[in-house]
This record gives C-alpha cells, sequence and structure tokens, in this order.
C-alpha cells in the first residue's frame, strides 16, 4: 500500500460507512417486507403530508426519546438490545399491537414516581416498560394526573411533572393505535387471547354487503319490494359502527382525495371515510389498499405486503397531488440519509486526523483530514438542500456554517500561512452542533450516531489503514527527521 492511496481508502471507507447508515434495520431474519418503501408513503400527520417514515421516527422520538426500538424486550444493563427500524415499529402499531404492546418503548426516569405506580426496576438510570406492564396501572396514572392538575406547574414535583408526559405518551400510542384499524377495541373484545381481525377479509365482505344494500336500495327508489336480507344489514351496521372508533381516535390521516392539484386538505382518517360509506356509497380506492397491507403484514405475507404497496404507489402516481407524493419521498431519503448528521460527525473525525497529523507531522493523515471535510461539506450541502425543498429555509446556523467553513478551505488554498482544513472542520461542526441543539431530540440524534456501530467499524478499519500506510513508508526507507519551516524556527 503506497502512501498516496492511503487518504482515498480512508475516504472511500468513510463514503461506505455513509451509504450503511442509509440503509434500514431489517424487520427480521428473511422476511421479506420492503419496508423502506412502506416508510415513503405519504400520509398527514401534525398538520402536513409526510412520510409514514417521519411520523415513526417523530413518534419514537416523542415516546422513547430516540428514533429506534428495542426488537427483544428488555436485556441486562451492560448489554446492548437489537434495534428495529421505526417504520417497522409503527407497523407494528398499526398491524400487529398485541407484539408492539411488548416493545418497551416507554421510559420512567424518577425513582419516586416508579415507587408510586409499584413498578420493579430493572436498572439505574432509566428504566424502559412495555404498555402492557403500564396498562394495569392506567387508573392509577387518570387519578394521580387529574390530583396534579389542580397543583400549580411551579409546585409540581419531578415525579408529577414526569408522570404528566408519561400520561401523553400513553395517549399518543393509544391514538396511533388506532389510526388505521380498531386496534384498542378488538384487543378488549378479545379479552387477553391475541387479535385475529383481519382487516382485507372484513373490508372485502362490507364492501360486498353494502353493495348489496346499495342495490336493494336503488331497486325500492324504482317500486321493486325487495326487502334487504337483516344479517347483512346487520354485518354492514357492525362494520360501520366499529370504525367510528378509529374516526374519533386516530391520529392519521391516510386516505388522500383523487385530486391530482389538491392540498393537504384533502386527507382523511380511514375511519371517517368508511363511516361516511356506509350513509350510500363505497370507501375510496385507498382504503382497499391501506386494508391488504395491514393485514398481509399482521399475518406475514410479504408477497401480498409488497403487492398491494406497489399498487398504491401506482395508484397515487396517478391520481394523488404530484408535490406532496415528491415531498414525502425526499423527505423519507433524508431520513435514512441524515446528511447534516453525518456532516457533523465527519468534521469530528476531520478534527481527530488533524490532530493526529499535528502530532506526528504526517501528511498522508493531513490528506486524509482534507478528504474528510470536503466529504462532509458535500452532505452539508445535501442536507441544506433537503431543508430547503422540505421547509424552503433551512437553519441559518448551519448554511452560515457551511458557507464561512468553505471559504476558509479556499482561504487555505491560496494562503499557506493560514490552516484552512482546520478551520473549515471547526466552524462547520460548531455550526451543526448548535443547529442541532436547538432542535428537539436533536443533540440525540448526534450523540447516537457516534455511537452507531457502523461508525466505530469505520473508525477501526480507518486506524489500521492509517498504521499499515504508516508501515509500508517506514519499511521503503527510513523515516527521515522533520524538516524545519518557517513555522517551526530552528534553534
Amino acid at each position: 500500500m503506497t502512501k498516496a492511496l492511503v487518504p482515498w481508502i480512508v475516504l472511500g471507507i468513510f463514503v461506505a460507512y455513509v451509504a450503511a447508515s442509509a440503509l434500514p434495520l431489517p424487520v427480521g431474519p428473511g422476511s421479506g417486507f420492503d419496508v423502506t418503501a412502506f416508510g415513503r408513503l405519504p400520509v398527514q400527520a401534525n398538520g402536513r403530508v409526510q412520510p409514514f417514515d417521519s411520523v415513526a421516527r417523530t413518534s419514537l422520538l416523542q415516546i422513547r426519546g430516540t428514533v429506534t426500538a428495542p426488537i427483544d424486550g428488555f436485556k441486562a444493563p451492560q448489554a446492548r438490545p437489537t434495534m428495529i427500524d421505526p417504520t417497522v415499529w409503527l407497523l407494528e402499531v398499526l398491524a400487529k399491537p398485541d407484539t408492539a404492546d411488548t416493545r418497551r418503548v416507554f421510559p420512567i426516569k424518577n425513582r419516586e414516581l416508579l415507587g408510586k405506580l409499584q413498578l420493579q426496576a430493572a436498572s439505574r438510570g432509566t428504566n424502559y416498560y412495555a404498555f402492557n406492564d403500564l396498562v394495569p396501572k392506567q387508573s392509577e396514572i387518570l387519578q394521580q394526573v387529574q390530583q396534579i392538575a389542580n397543583v400549580k406547574a411551579s409546585d409540581r414535583a419531578p415525579w408529577q411533572e414526569e408522570l404528566i408526559a408519561l400520561r401523553e405518551k400513553l395517549m399518543l400510542y393509544e391514538r396511533l393505535k388506532n389510526s388505521l384499524a380498531p386496534n384498542s377495541r378488538l384487543q378488549q373484545d378479545a379479552k387477553g387471547t391475541p387479535i385475529t381481525f383481519d382487516f382485507a377479509g372484513e373490508l372485502a365482505r362490507y364492501q360486498a354487503d353494502l353493495a348489496e344494500a346499495l342495490r336493494v336500495d336503488a331497486g325500492r327508489r324504482s317500486g321493486s319490494t325487495e326487502r334487504l336480507d337483516v344479517a347483512v344489514e346487520m354485518r354492514v351496521r357492525t362494520f360501520s359502527r366499529l370504525f367510528q372508533f378509529v374516526s374519533r381516535t386516530g391520529v392519521l390521516a391516510v386516505v388522500p382525495r383523487p385530486d391530482k392539484t389538491g392540498s393537504s386538505t384533502g386527507w382523511s382518517n380511514i375511519g371517517t371515510v368508511i363511516v361516511q360509506s356506509a350513509l350510500g356509497h363505497q370507501p375510496p380506492v385507498p382504503v382497499a389498499f391501506l386494508a391488504g397491507m395491514t393485514s398481509a403484514f399482521a399475518q406475514g405475507k410479504p408477497h401480498a405486503f409488497n403487492s398491494r404497496m406497489a399498487e398504491y404507489r401506482q395508484w397515487l402516481a396517478a391520481n394523488a397531488p404530484a408535490p406532496e407524493l415528491r415531498k414525502a419521498r425526499v423527505e423519507a431519503l433524508s431520513n435514512l440519509l441524515l446528511p447534516l448528521v453525518k456532516a457533523a460527525v465527519l468534521y469530528a473525525v476531520a478534527l481527530a486526523l488533524l490532530g493526529v497529523a499535528w502530532r506526528t507531522r504526517s501528511a498522508m493523515v493531513s490528506r486524509s483530514a482534507l478528504l474528510m471535510v470536503l466529504l462532509a461539506s458535500a452532505l452539508h450541502a445535501t442536507g441544506l438542500l433537503f431543508a430547503t425543498m422540505l421547509v424552503g429555509k433551512p437553519s441559518w446556523i448551519a448554511v452560515s456554517g457551511w458557507a464561512i467553513g468553505l471559504a476558509a478551505l479556499v482561504v487555505g488554498r491560496f494562503w499557506r500561512r493560514f490552516n484552512g482544513t482546520w478551520a473549515s472542520a471547526a466552524i462547520g461542526l460548531t455550526a451543526l452542533v448548535a443547529a442541532y441543539v436547538v432542535v428537539p431530540g436533536g443533540a440525540a440524534s448526534l450523540f447516537r450516531n457516534v455511537l452507531e456501530t457502523s461508525f466505530l467499524v469505520a473508525i477501526a478499519a480507518t486506524v489500521i489503514v492509517l498504521y499499515v500506510g504508516r508501515g509500508s513508508r517506514t519499511a521503503k526507507q527510513p523515516a527521515m527527521a522533520p524538516q524545519p519551516t518557517l513555522e517551526s524556527p530552528v534553534a
């Protein structure tokens, strides 16, 4: 390995790190579900159209404080639990609530609150509990929250503030769980046994019954004396009444209005459109696609899931507003790549390499640091572009940091006494950290990426490559003593 190749190999390692971080976490061994494509599907939440992936990440951040969820429940404090993709967690909440209710996503830090709820503390610091752990405590939680409501916010104890936050997290979780199907009602009726509701099958029967009801009604208007079968009428009413629960509690508007020039106000709650259909028309086409995906995921049928999703994407392309679809796809890509977060991480790596280069007087390491800054600057620019496309106005701190950092590189190129690489890395990192600190969960996102396995592997590979590159140099010729420069005067 020659010295000239080492910086490019280091660059390749971190390009692979960035690419690997954009890959979604698996659903499970051999699952075959195209979760990434599902995460790009648009949905209206919090007053705007966004991809399911953003809903999943935002919801997990609000509930757990992270954008991933543990796949295998609680482990010992010293063990790091295996995590699943946030979109997979959201799919479980929507389609497999019995499984989702076992995920430990509700954090409780206050030991006094644990005592009042009579919850066993599994470890020091933050303890995480599943929805199933907290269901028996809901009456106590509600009672305590009602009592706390009479206490001034400034007089509330820490455990009271955390209890109020826990109640809000439970409410958000319940609303998510009932956004496509009346899962809480179905679980209540199942009385502890796993629910077996086949949304696609029940919807198909409802549509057939509704078509029969509409036919009989049209005949009666024409003078026919035919009456609708009582069993058919009862099934239509029962199904419609079941989805009244979704219309009242669901937090997501998942059914777009088929209008290429429409706006986000055209999206509807799936429960609302099903209830309205009972008044005399079939549910909109997207309901069948969403029901098919829900049932296929719940039943472990990846081929059916992917097929219905592909059909739904074709329908969206032909009927839904193009600007909203494009924005949802861009946002989903930004969620996977996290360009500004990765840029901050690479700026930090460049600073570390520059420290090593200064200590060892290695031009090879210094060139590696320069390539890291260039890669970080490219990701920084990509993140600003995404932010402009999504919100129209990126953070002025992030924009200023990128522009000044790039100017520092140019100045350093022509003014040898000024180390442009040092300045660019420091300015870029400072600007992005400052921009993320003011965003809820932003600092946690930066810290989480430092602890990613792919990042740690990239660091280890870089150390090995630099060590081998340095060794290959010394093997060919003896190391020369540092030559005097204008910045290191000779005694």
